[in-house]
C-alpha cells in the first residue's frame, strides 16, 4: 500500500476542514439523498462523501459501508485530494499504490473506485465524493460526468453551512418576525387538501419541523375519471424551501406546465425539472412522487423523482412498493424521468409520504428503517397515531424532518 504525499496546503486545508464543523456530527438527508441518488444511477454498491482529516478519512454520508471512518494511509481518497480531476482506479488489485490495501484485500473488497475531490468555501480540498465496486469496471464518460455534478451539490452544501448558521441567528434575533413566520404558515396549510370521503376516501396528516417546512402535497380530479396525487419535498427548511415548496404546488394545481400532459408523470417530472433548475431557485432541488389514478380502469401511473417510494396494500400481507429511479427536480437539466404503472385491487390503499415520517434516529444511534414503517402502516393506523409512533421511536417530542403522510382509499 502506498500512503498518500501530504498536501503542500494541509495546514490550511485541515484548517478549513475543521472550520466547517462536520466532522463526526451524524447523518443529514441534505448530503445522504445524494449519496443514495449516486449509487441507484450509476448502478454501485458503495458511495460515500469522504472528509480527509490529519489521521483518517471519515464518511460525512455513506451507502453501502458499515463504517464510518478508516485510516488515512490506507484511503483512496487520500490520492484523490491531490489532484482537480476525478480520480478513476478501474481495478484496484492491478494498481500499485492499492493492490495490498487492507481495502482491497478484505472488506468491503474494493476493486473499482472514482472519486471526485470535494473543494470547501475557502478553495481547499476537504474531501471526495467517491463511489466504488468489488468488481473491476470501466466508467463511461456520462458516468463521470454525473459524479462531477453531484460533487457540485455537495460543494453547494459546505457553501451553505456558514449561511445556514448565519440564517438561524438572524431569525433567533429578530423576533418581530415570528408574527410574518406564522402567517406563511397558514397559507402553506391553506394550499393542502380538504379530505375526501368518496369515491376515494383520503386522510393525511403535516407536521412541519419548523414554521415553515418544504414539504407539500395535494390531489385533486383531473377530469370525471383521472385523479392526481403528487407529494414534494424541498431539500432544506425555512423560509427558501417553503416559497419554493407553494411554487411547485400552485403550478401542479393549476396544471400550468405548458405543453405538458398531467395524466402522463413522467411528462409531469420533465416539465417540472425544466421549470425549476436549482441554479434558477436558490440552489434548491426537490423530490416528488407523482400519481394518476383510472377508476375507470383502476390502473395507477406513477413516477417520483429521488422521493421514497409509495407504499400500496391490496389486503393482509399484500404490499407493494411504488418507485422509480430517477434525479431529483432541478438537479440535472434535461433529464429524463421514468415512470411505471399498476392495477390496483377495488380496496386498495395507498401510503404517499415523505421521507421524514421514518428516517428518525434512534437514541442508541440506529435509524428507523423504509421497512419498520411498512410493518406499522400494515396496521392501519391513523395518521396521528403514525405521528406519535415516530416521536415515540425518536423519544422526542420535536421532528428533525418535516413529516407528511397522505392515505387514499381506493374503493
Amino acid at each position: 500500500m502506498l500512503a498518500a504525499p501530504i498536501p503542500a496546503d494541509e495546514v490550511e486545508r485541515l484548517a478549513e476542514l475543521h472550520a466547517l464543523g462536520l466532522l463526526d456530527t451524524p447523518t443529514e438527508e441534505r448530503f445522504d439523498r445524494i449519496t443514495r441518488l449516486l449509487a441507484l444511477v450509476l448502478r454501485v454498491p458503495m458511495a460515500y462523501i469522504s472528509l480527509v482529516d490529519s489521521n483518517r478519512q471519515w464518511f460525512k454520508s455513506s451507502c453501502g459501508l458499515d463504517v464510518s471512518e478508516t485510516p488515512r494511509s490506507i484511503s483512496f481518497c487520500g490520492h484523490a485530494i491531490l489532484s482537480d480531476e476525478p480520480m478513476i482506479v478501474e481495478d484496484a488489485a492491478e494498481d500499485h499504490r492499492f493492490r495490498d490495501s487492507p481495502l482491497v484485500v478484505g472488506d468491503p473488497w474494493v476493486r473499482f473506485y472514482a472519486g471526485r475531490p470535494i473543494t470547501g468555501p475557502g478553495g481547499h480540498k476537504v474531501g471526495t465524493l467517491c463511489v466504488a465496486d468489488s468488481k473491476p469496471r470501466v466508467p463511461r464518460p456520462e458516468e463521470i460526468e454525473i459524479l462531477e455534478e453531484m460533487a457540485g451539490l455537495v460543494e453547494r452544501e459546505l457553501g451553505l453551512v456558514e449561511v445556514a448558521r448565519l440564517q438561524r441567528d438572524l431569525i433567533d434575533s429578530q423576533r418581530h418576525l415570528s408574527y410574518e413566520l406564522s402567517k406563511a404558515a397558514q397559507y402553506v396549510r391553506s394550499l393542502l387538501p380538504e379530505k375526501l370521503d368518496g369515491p376515494v376516501r383520503t386522510r393525511w396528516l403535516f407536521e412541519p419541523c419548523s414554521t415553515l417546512g418544504g414539504d407539500c402535497f395535494g390531489y385533486d380530479w383531473i377530469d370525471p375519471d383521472h385523479f392526481a396525487i403528487y407529494l414534494l419535498d424541498v431539500a432544506g427548511h425555512g423560509v427558501g424551501a417553503a416559497l419554493l415548496s407553494v411554487s411547485v404546488a400552485n403550478v401542479l394545481r393549476s396544471r400550468s406546465l405548458p405543453g405538458t400532459d398531467f395524466l402522463d408523470p413522467s411528462a409531469v417530472l420533465a416539465g417540472l425539472n425544466e421549470a425549476f433548475p436549482m441554479e434558477r431557485h436558490d440552489g434548491k432541488y426537490f423530490t416528488i412522487w407523482y400519481g394518476v389514478y383510472d377508476r375507470k380502469t383502476r390502473n395507477l401511473a406513477f413516477a417520483s423523482a429521488g422521493h421514497p417510494p409509495a407504499f400500496v396494500f391490496d389486503g393482509p400481507g399484500k404490499t407493494r412498493e411504488l418507485g422509480t429511479p430517477n434525479f431529483g427536480i432541478g438537479m440535472v437539466s434535461n433529464a429524463s424521468f421514468k415512470g411505471s404503472n399498476v392495477t390496483l385491487d377495488r380496496h386498495s390503499k395507498l401510503y404517499v409520504f415523505s421521507d421524514g415520517v421514518y428516517e428518525i434516529l434512534k437514541p442508541e444511534g440506529s435509524m428507523m428503517t423504509r421497512q419498520q414503517l411498512l410493518n406499522y402502516l400494515g396496521g392501519s393506523p391513523e395518521p396521528e397515531d403514525v405521528l406519535r409512533h415516530v416521536r415515540e421511536v425518536g423519544q422526542s417530542e420535536a421532528l428533525a424532518d418535516d413529516f407528511s403522510i397522505v392515505e387514499i382509499l381506493f374503493g
